[in-house]
């Protein structure tokens, strides 16, 4: 029998070429008149936000371009923009950009109608044990990279000041507009590790507890898809087609990711990104093979399967084996696209196992589909450091 399960998707995405251009009437259609367009440095530099600018405009919407987004989305710079978006009195957030800029956009949309003391009580509001006072203003959430899958997770990543760690604010989008042609100008390096962030989504979920039929269906494509175009968007990112089935891959990775859930990888990523200021894509890719031998003792056949879609070629159905084979298609194929095992980034072994507590005591690892213990987790860890 299947396995029982809910699954929804939280909100409209608009996908394809050329669909930025179509923001200005799905924002208008949401009954926004004066937006914040949240986006970075780098992403305006590359003319995605005039795009998207030039749409709000012509649909008669107001834009207040804030591009002052950081890496990680720190708290301060979400009450910094949430400061002017009551003094321009918005009714709307537009977020364009990677995943740090799409969080921050939804981190705003929440903050914005209430007060900074949203992002105080963060684990209370994660938890259920808080609402909002006033709901969130619409999010519109345009990414320019293949790899976050915000635009459909009901979640912000915030950097607590208060907690000191990396946490999810429970902030979900309104419209999502997935439009390839903004992730043309993405560095392959950066294509890379944001690409292996998709898989990375699609990986836990299928072994997380809540995993379904359903989110395991979109895991499986998500990875055959970036199996198949992650090299050619790294080797030659005005490849259309690769561009196309890597942005598609990183949506329904989020929606599968969003449906089921993250656990081990990502706790631990988030820790290590924390600590020492390294990608959360480049930890993801380096946490991942690391989870998929844990995940095998529990899931030999969803790994087998992972294994097999990733050129493994796995015969034995020991599950040890299982996990090691797959695990190791999965380390070279991140090398093959560039990015670097963490004793390449200068960690040392003792570094990474530093963050064992930090694991272990996050509820995001105990929603791993099975038992987790503080031992697992050191090991889990020493594996990523050596694979």
């Amino acid at each position: 029998m299947l396995k029982s399960g809910i699954y929804t998707q939280l909100a409209p995405v608009l996908f394809g070429s050329g669909t930025a251009g179509q923001t200005g009437e799905k924002v208008k259609a949401l009954g926004c008149q004066k937006v914040m367009l949240v986006s970075d440095a780098g992403v305006q530099e590359a003319g995605a936000v005039d795009i998207v600018k030039k749409s709000l405009e012509m649909a008669g919407v107001e834009a207040v371009v804030w591009a002052e987004a950081e890496t990680d989305c720190p708290e301060g710079t979400v009450k910094a923009a949430a400061a002017i978006g009551r003094a321009e009195g918005i009714d709307g957030v537009v977020g364009v950009g990677g995943g740090s800029v799409l969080d921050t956009a939804k981190a705003i949309a929440a903050v914005t109608p209430n007060d900074d003391q949203v992002l105080d009580d963060v684990l209370l509001y994660l938890t259920g044990q808080k609402n909002y006072a006033n709901p969130p203003i619409p999010i519109i959430e345009v990414p320019t990279t293949a790899g976050t899958g915000s635009e459909s997770t009901f979640v912000a990543v915030v950097s607590s000041d208060k907690l000191d760690c990396k946490i999810g604010l429970p902030v979900p989008p309104s419209y999502g507009i997935v439009d390839s042609e903004l992730t043309k100008t993405v560095p392959p390096y950066i294509t890379a590790f944001t690409g292996m962030d998709a898989f990375s989504h699609a990986n836990e979920a299928l072994t997380e507890q809540k995993n379904t039929p359903h989110s395991d269906l979109l895991a499986f494509e998500a990875i055959r898809l970036i199996k198949e175009n992650l090299p050619v968007a790294v080797q030659d990112g005005n490849n259309s087609q690769a561009r196309d089935c890597m942005a598609f891959a990183s949506n329904i990775a989020g929606i599968s990711f969003n449906e089921a859930g993250v656990h081990i990888g990502h706790s631990a990523a988030h820790a290590l990104g924390h600590l020492y200021h390294l990608p959360h894509g480049v930890c993801c890719a380096n946490m991942t093979p690391a989870v998929i031998w844990f995940a095998a003792k529990s899931y030999p056949e969803k790994m087998k399967r992972l294994g097999n879609l990733m050129g493994a070629e796995i015969a034995s159905d020991d599950p040890d084996e299982i996990g090691r084979q797959a695990a190791k298609a999965v380390r070279e194929f991140a090398a093959s696209v560039g990015v670097k095992a963490f004793k390449e980034l200068g960690l040392t072994k003792e570094q990474v196992l530093k963050v064992k507590g930090m694991v272990y005591g996050d509820a995001l690892c105990m929603s791993f589909g099975g038992e987790v213990t503080e031992q697992d987790v050191e090991e889990i860890l020493a594996y990523a450091y050596d694979c």
